[in-house]
């Protein structure tokens, strides 16, 4: 805009959740990096309630790449490292059955409401 101001749509997201990875002993740059910008564009995409996006990635960290699997949705988003991509996100959201999986790191955001 030219007066430097947000669009009305726009719905900044903040980290309401980050653990520090297994692998480097500190919060997961790369996932970090993933996650702003994945939240850079739900915050302008003209998403609804309903809206729900899953993923994978292999995330290059240092010397090693390390599969990721996300999920976004008009109120956050959430990653978890280290973990495989058949891994069903409701297992890793806790409500799924199957086998406790560990990951390496977990960074969950969520929309920040506009007043």
């Amino acid at each position: 805009m030219a007066d430097g101001g947000a669009p009305a749509r726009l719905r900044p997201h903040r980290i309401l959740h980050c653990t520090a990875c297994r692998h480097c002993n500190a919060p997961c740059a790369p996932g970090l990096a993933f996650l702003t910008r994945l939240d850079a564009a739900i915050a302008i995409a003209p998403v609804g309630a309903e809206f729900e996006l899953i993923g994978s990635a292999n995330l290059a960290c240092d010397a090693r790449l390390c599969p990721v699997v996300w999920r976004a949705t008009a109120e956050g988003t959430r990653l978890w490292g280290d973990v495989a991509a058949e891994v069903p996100v409701a297992v890793l959201l806790g409500s799924g059955s199957g086998a406790y999986v560990t990951v390496a790191a977990e960074i969950v955001t969520g929309a920040v409401v506009l007043q």
